[in-house]
């Protein structure tokens, strides 16, 4: 994981020997297969992501909620960057990976729905999904490394999140 997390995207197991200051053999001999080296590095990702989560109270004034949700997500998205990245390159051939980004997505989208239930739970149903479901691509990584790669710094990037998350929840007058 800190190899990825300083840019190399795919370690070899020799590269990742070498780190752990083991032999290539010693590598096989903990992980049976690449499989469950995904399985493991998708556990720690889950166990960080529980770490670092902040409890958001939906009873707070909405522009209160966005200001802490946006500085939770954006810390949470810039730190995912190397893996994700990572991920996305193997992700083809490891279901491991694909599970646990589902996994984390669903999640997201679950804290979405909790912390803005207020404003969720008071629009038409009909429009609920479609607001949801632009709530959710707003804040997910491939959004975050959109905004990156095309430039913006990280305030900037939270700019952005924050005028799209109260552009589709503030009351309309």
């Amino acid at each position: 994981m800190a190899l990825v997390a300083e840019g190399d995207l795919s370690p070899t197991a020799q590269r990742i020997a070498d780190r752990a200051g083991v032999s290539v053999r010693s590598v096989y001999q903990h992980f049976t297969d690449v499989e469950g080296l995904f399985l493991e590095t998708a556990a720690r990702t889950s166990a960080w992501l529980a770490e670092v989560a902040v409890d958001i109270d939906p009873t707070w004034p909405l522009e209160r909620r966005v200001d802490a949700f946006v500085t939770e997500r954006s810390s949470v998205l810039e730190g995912l960057t190397p893996f994700s990245r990572a991920s996305r390159l193997i992700e083809p051939h490891s279901e491991a990976l694909r599970q646990s980004r589902l996994e984390i997505e669903h999640k997201g989208r679950d804290e979405l729905q909790r912390v803005f239930a207020p404003e969720l739970t008071a629009m038409d149903p009909a429009e609920r999904p479609s607001v949801l479901g632009v709530l959710d691509l707003l804040t997910t990584w491939s959004a975050w490394d959109h905004l990156r790669n095309s430039g913006a710094g990280i305030a900037t990037a939270r700019r952005v999140m924050r005028a799209g998350l109260l552009a589709l929840l503030a009351p309309r007058a």
